[in-house]
C-alpha cells in the first residue's frame, strides 16, 4: 500500500468515526425526469411542451429539493452525509449526475449504480452511495419479467448490489413493486411475484453465504403487514410505526407505509465476515454495525398546506398544476450506530 492511499484510508476511518452513524435511506422521488424527449419511454408529461410546461427551471428546483433531503438525512444524529440512498422513480443516469452535482452534496462525492430498465414510462431505481462508507463489489439488475409474468407490459428491475458498508459485507437490494393500479386486491398477485423474484435472489446469496446481511429498501406498493413483504422473511423495523399508524404516503385521507428498509434477522448476532474488503487494512476495520432506529423523515416545507392534499406529503404537481413540492412520498431512514459507538440509539 502506498503512503497515498494510506493516507486516504486514514482520512475515510476518522469520518467514520467521527461520526458513528450510518444512514440508509430511501426515497421515491416522484417523477424525477430530466427535460429531453427520450424516444423510447413516455415521457411526453414531463417535457417543456407538454400541459405541465415542465421546464429547465422546474427541473433544476425539482432537483434542489430532493438534494436538500438527502442533505438532511445525512445530517441526522450528528452524521457526515448518508451512507446508502436507494431512490426510485427516476429517469436515468442524466437525473442522478444532476442531483449529486447538486451543490449542497457536492461536498460527499455520492456516486450511483443504476441500469436502465424497460419500465414504459422509464421510471428506474438506483443505489446512490458515499465511497468514503460504501464500497461496492458486484451489481446487477434483476427483472421480473418471465415467461408467465409481465409479457404484456414491463416494470421496474430490482437492483441487486453486494459490497462493504463500514467494513461489513452487506447485500443490498432496491426494490419498487408494481402499483396498486385497478385497485390492490386485484392487482396483489404481481406484488407477491416481485416478492419472490427479490426472495429467491436472498436464498441464492444464503446458498452461498448462509450468514449474509441483508439490507432490503424500496417502495413495496404495500404495507409491512401484506402478504408480498411478509413473503421476504425479513426483520421490518417499520412495523412498529405502521402499527402506529404513521405512513409514508397518504390516499383519501389514509396513509400506508408503502417505503420501507429491511433486515436479515442476523444483523446485531452475526459474527464479523472472516473475508473483510481488501482495500482497508487490518488496522483501520472499524466494529459492527448494531443499533439502530427507523425514521420517517419530514419537515414543514415537504408537507402540503393547501387544498384536497392538506397534510399529505408535498407533490411537484397536482395534476397539471405546479406546486413546488418534492414528492407524494416522505423518504425513510435507517440510522445505524457502531458498537463502540459511545451513545446507543434511543
Amino acid at each position: 500500500m502506498t503512503q497515498t492511499s494510506l493516507l486516504v484510508l486514514i482520512l475515510i476511518y476518522s469520518i467514520q468515526l467521527k461520526a458513528q452513524t450510518i444512514t440508509v435511506g430511501f426515497y421515491n422521488c416522484e417523477n424525477f425526469y430530466d427535460t429531453t424527449n427520450q424516444l423510447k419511454v413516455n415521457d411526453e408529461d414531463f417535457l417543456p411542451t407538454s400541459a405541465k410546461s415542465y421546464t429547465s427551471s422546474i427541473y433544476a428546483a425539482k432537483s434542489n429539493r430532493l438534494s436538500k433531503v438527502i442533505y438532511a438525512l445525512g445530517k441526522m444524529d450528528n452524521g457526515t452525509g448518508i451512507a446508502l440512498m436507494g431512490v426510485v422513480e427516476i429517469e436515468n443516469k442524466t437525473v442522478l449526475d444532476k442531483l449529486v452535482a447538486e451543490p449542497i452534496l457536492k461536498k460527499y462525492h455520492y456516486k450511483y449504480l443504476h441500469f436502465d430498465s424497460r419500465d414504459l414510462r422509464g421510471i428506474d431505481v438506483a443505489l446512490i452511495y458515499n465511497p468514503a462508507f460504501f464500497i461496492p463489489y458486484q451489481y446487477q439488475p434483476y427483472s421480473l419479467t418471465d415467461a408467465t409474468h409481465f409479457n404484456d407490459y414491463a416494470t421496474r428491475d430490482i437492483l441487486y448490489v453486494k459490497g462493504t458498508l463500514s467494513s461489513q459485507w452487506v447485500h443490498i437490494l432496491v426494490n419498487h413493486w408494481p402499483s396498486r393500479r385497478g385497485g390492490s386486491f386485484i392487482s396483489k398477485n404481481k406484488r407477491i411475484w416481485a416478492a419472490t423474484v427479490c426472495k429467491k435472489i436472498i436464498d441464492s446469496v444464503c446458498q452461498r453465504e448462509p450468514n449474509a446481511k441483508f439490507i432490503v429498501m424500496g417502495d413495496f406498493n404495500d404495507n409491512p403487514n401484506d402478504k408480498s413483504v411478509r413473503k421476504l422473511a425479513l426483520y421490518n423495523p417499520f412495523l412498529s410505526l405502521f402499527k402506529k399508524g404513521i405512513g409514508s404516503i397518504a390516499f383519501r385521507d389514509s396513509w400506508s407505509l408503502f417505503d420501507q428498509i429491511l433486515i436479515s434477522p442476523n444483523w446485531e448476532t452475526s459474527k464479523s465476515p472472516e473475508d473483510q474488503p481488501d482495500s482497508l487494512a487490518p488496522s483501520l476495520k472499524l466494529n459492527k454495525l448494531t443499533n439502530y432506529k427507523p425514521i420517517i423523515y419530514t419537515n414543514p416545507d415537504m408537507i402540503e398546506t393547501h387544498g384536497k392534499y392538506l397534510g399529505y406529503p408535498k407533490r411537484t404537481y397536482d395534476g397539471d398544476q405546479f406546486r413546488g413540492g418534492y414528492s407524494d412520498h416522505f423518504p425513510v431512514a435507517l440510522i445505524f450506530k457502531a458498537k463502540n459507538a459511545e451513545k446507543p440509539l434511543k
